[in-house]
């Protein structure tokens, strides 16, 4: 349980006007409670100025009570966690109880509902504080996530050495998979994108297959999870010359775009504006059509989590200090290919520090 943040959840449920909250988000539990499990229906993290209670199954308890430091773990008979809180609800006389409405199936909300009539009222939220105070990583988060980058940096250069034509895209993702486990990592943050030659232009594109040739681009999209903390990276590579000039032509632009919004990146900026920075470089070079994605995201808990850079963020949503954001930008030309160049990097007052910092060659002699 992380006390600070327990402090700061209750003095925002007696803003509310709340006498407790649900969190079934399972990052969000993982954040408050510091028992690092992604199953979602794992626990219930009921939170209260009198309590916080980690409801679970038998199949979880032994692994919430070592890790939920701090938390009460409670395990109710036939796994039925709404009557649990419905009778936390009765013994502590709450009225208004808050839960993540994005977090909860119609169903549980139907079951919580029923548990509760008479007793209290359910009030459903968009978000929480939970969602800012993930945003600004601790010394300890920060620790993690500069480890993960590491065994991302480590487990990419082991690829450039190891790289050859004829390896499909789908071996050199289980490579990727298997360094980052034997280098210490929990295993990869998200499944590795290997995207070579015409897949290059679908920016998610599933490994596959298909034999790397030599002369043709090859995105790597990857980053390893360390003690539950992503790292997010992407190199385009080719091994032996391009075959075709515009490959370096196009190289050279999205470098450039992630180089000028690295060197223009700083706190305090709106996520619209940090987009910018990238985006208008690679309008100049004449290939906004083919930016078909935000330019960053934050990293934590979750390979993709708030602040965005994007020209979908809010117009008052600026970027805090001590946040972890990609820069990503990559040109897509269907039926052809492209490419996408991507660093993780921790947000400061007046800029930025890089994070991954593997090589950004483009050719990769054989």
């Amino acid at each position: 349980m992380k006390e600070g943040s327990i402090a700061d959840f209750r003095a925002w449920l007696r803003e509310q006007g709340l006498d407790a909250c649900l969190i079934t988000q399972p990052y969000n539990r993982s954040y408050l409670s510091g028992w690092l499990e992604s199953d979602p229906e794992a626990a219930w993290l009921l939170i209260s100025q009198e309590l916080c209670l980690l409801i679970t199954t038998t199949l979880y308890r032994e692994a919430a009570e070592k890790e939920a430091v701090g938390c009460q773990v409670l395990v109710p008979e036939r796994r039925e966690f709404s009557e649990a809180v419905a009778a936390q609800a009765r013994q502590y006389s709450w009225q208004r109880l808050g839960f993540e409405a994005g977090a909860l199936s119609y169903s549980s909300y139907a079951r919580l509902y029923r548990a509760g009539e008479g007793c209290y009222s359910l009030q459903p939220l968009e978000s929480t504080i939970v969602d800012r105070l993930r945003q600004v990583k601790s010394v300890q988060e920060l620790e993690r996530l500069r480890k993960a980058a590491a065994i991302t940096d480590e487990t990419f250069a082991h690829l450039r050495s190891w790289l050859h034509p004829g390896l499909t895209e789908r071996e050199v993702q289980w490579e990727i998979i298997r360094t980052m486990i034997a280098l210490g990592a929990d295993g990869p943050a998200f499944e590795p994108i290997v995207a070579a030659g015409p897949h290059g232009s679908m920016p998610h594109a599933r490994a596959s297959g298909r034999p790397i040739e030599a002369g043709e681009l090859i995105t790597i999209d990857m980053g390893a999870r360390y003690q539950g903390y992503c790292a997010d990276m992407t190199r385009t590579v080719c091994l032996g010359e391009p075959r075709e000039e515009r490959m370096r032509t196009l190289y050279q632009a999205v470098l450039e775009a992630m180089r000028t919004c690295e060197q223009g990146l700083r706190a305090g900026l709106s996520g619209r504006q940090a987009d910018a920075l990238a985006r208008d470089v690679l309008a100049r070079y004449g290939l906004a059509d083919y930016y078909i994605h935000s330019t960053g995201h934050g990293v934590g808990l979750e390979i993709h989590e708030e602040p965005l850079l994007s020209q979908r963020a809010p117009e008052d949503a600026l970027l805090p200090a001590g946040a972890v954001v990609t820069v990503e930008p990559g040109v897509y030309i269907p039926g052809w290919s492209g490419l996408r160049i991507e660093d993780s990097l921790l947000l400061l007052e007046d800029g930025a520090e890089v994070l991954t910092h593997s090589p950004l060659d483009l050719i990769i002699s054989q």
